[in-house]
């Protein structure tokens, strides 16, 4: 049996003040805000690009910024500070769409009238965007660099280890975030976690995005409209009879992006994909390109719209919708939700739908019920994300932001939208930089940092005009 030697050496260590791991939307804001007051900060990415799945994952949609008001069919803003900063930038710029701009009678941006609140964004524009801004704000960006292991001292990280092309390097600081959707920092520090159901550990399915171009997108509108079928059910009904359609999932969903007529495929959904799982992932990757062939020549023959389309990019990044989360020192119940919990240290919040697909029925949601029946009664709009949710018992000097926070797996959906997932990137990085030396994010005035993010732009949850 041939052995290795485990010893690992850092080149160099660099020091910082807060250390970030993780390039998507909740580490970008993260790390943005902390940098603009004042902190030495430094992001690790282990991709070439910052967005996350906005950009390598091919979700170029911001979710869960805006909520339509059903009543004066305005998309309202629902986050604030740094998430509106960025999309507005990118709107002015003519490289994302205003919500409020679109016609909800003929809408092919959003599925439904409500789906037009997603924010559509060029991905190359995300990626240059959220480069300047933090390269402006002084973040050192570390692109290719993937977390090897962490140096716990007591209950603190005193370093982690990291590599990329100059071999392992070592980063010290006084704080860390975790905004690595997998709670990766958390694991490696020795921090609590549940991943997926609790009967099984299975959690929900996972897409391969696809996005394609040259789409009669007027032509699959009208359809949608005429048939009252956004996601062509009756269509796929007939060619699962045909004994054409054997995927494990019944609807089509697309939109339109910032280009007219080319269209993100969001449609396939894989199950049993372990997010956390090099072989599961790179098996995933594999099917999940075949799976969108197959569909695209579907799409190509019996779609209304799509007879002239054309396969634009096909994304490398699996899209995890799902792996672990922190045992926080508040876990969001799914009761909290529903109930409409209010925290004295609310400092995010969503207003999304429930969103977390079976993980064996991929077009049924166990809160929603399927196309066809959906069966939940949300009693309140806005679901508040205290900070103890974004805190490790285990940990002192660590916060959370995005998908891995404490929270019931139900309540996993309407929260791990970029939306909220920014803005408890925003929230994470403002309590970093009110972290006197010496103490923790524990210690951390709840008053101060509610009463600075609101100051910053953030909205209120208090405030919103639903609940």
């Amino acid at each position: 049996m041939e052995t290795m030697d485990s010893t690992i050496r850092a080149i160099r260590t660099d020091a910082f003040d807060f250390v970030v791991c993780g390039g998507g939307p909740a580490g970008f804001a993260t790390a943005l805000s902390s940098a603009r007051k004042g902190l030495r900060v430094a992001l690790i990415e282990k991709l070439g690009c910052l967005g996350g799945v906005s950009t390598s994952g091919g979700i170029h949609y911001f979710l869960g910024g805006r909520k339509l008001n059903e009543r004066t069919k305005e998309h309202v803003r629902v986050i604030g500070g740094i998430f509106d900063e960025f999309t507005d930038s990118l709107i002015q710029e003519g490289n994302a769409i205003e919500p409020n701009s679109i016609d909800m009678d003929f809408n092919p941006v959003g599925w439904y009238p409500r789906m037009a609140s997603g924010i559509s964004c060029d991905p190359f524009a995300i990626k240059l965007k959220m480069e300047q801004m933090l390269l402006k704000a002084g973040v050192r960006i570390y692109f290719h660099t993937d977390l090897v292991q962490a140096t716990i001292e007591g209950k603190t990280i005193a370093s982690i280890l990291v590599h990329n092309k100059d071999g392992f390097v070592g980063l010290k600081a006084r704080l860390f975030a975790d905004c690595t959707g997998d709670g990766d920092l958390a694991v490696y520090s020795g921090c609590s976690f549940e991943k997926g159901r609790a009967e099984d550990g299975l959690t929900c399915p996972s897409s391969l995005e696809m996005v394609v171009d040259n789409v009669d997108g007027d032509t699959l509108v009208r359809y949608q409209n005429a048939h009252q079928s956004p996601k062509l059910i009756e269509i796929i009904e007939e060619l699962k009879h045909a004994g054409v359609w054997d995927f494990p999932y019944e609807i089509f969903v697309c939109m339109q992006l910032v280009q007219k007529d080319v269209f993100l495929i969001n449609t396939i959904r894989q199950i049993g994909v372990d997010g956390t799982s090099e072989q599961s992932v790179s098996q995933a990757l594999v099917d999940g390109r075949q799976q969108n062939l197959r569909l695209f020549g579907i799409m190509k023959e019996y779609f209304p719209g799509f007879g002239n389309a054309r396969i634009r990019w096909v994304s490398d990044w699996m899209g995890i919708r799902e792996t672990r989360r922190i045992a926080g020192l508040h876990r969001i119940t799914l009761q909290n939700a529903l109930e409409g919990a209010r925290y004295a240290d609310c400092v995010a919040a969503t207003t999304y739908n429930f969103d977390l697909p079976d993980p064996l029925k991929p077009s049924y949601d166990p809160m929603l019920g399927d196309a066809k029946h959906p069966n939940a009664i949300r009693r309140h709009t806005v679901i508040q994300i205290p900070f103890r949710s974004m805190l490790s018992p285990q940990i002192d000097n660590l916060v959370v932001a995005g998908r891995c926070i404490s929270c019931d797996r139900e309540v996993l959906g309407p929260v791990r939208i970029m939306g909220p997932c920014m803005q408890m990137g925003q929230a994470a990085g403002t309590a970093a930089a009110l972290v006197a030396k010496g103490t923790t994010f524990k210690q951390v005035s709840m008053e101060k940092l509610r009463t600075t993010l609101w100051e910053d732009g953030v909205l209120n949850p208090e405030e919103l005009p639903f609940d």
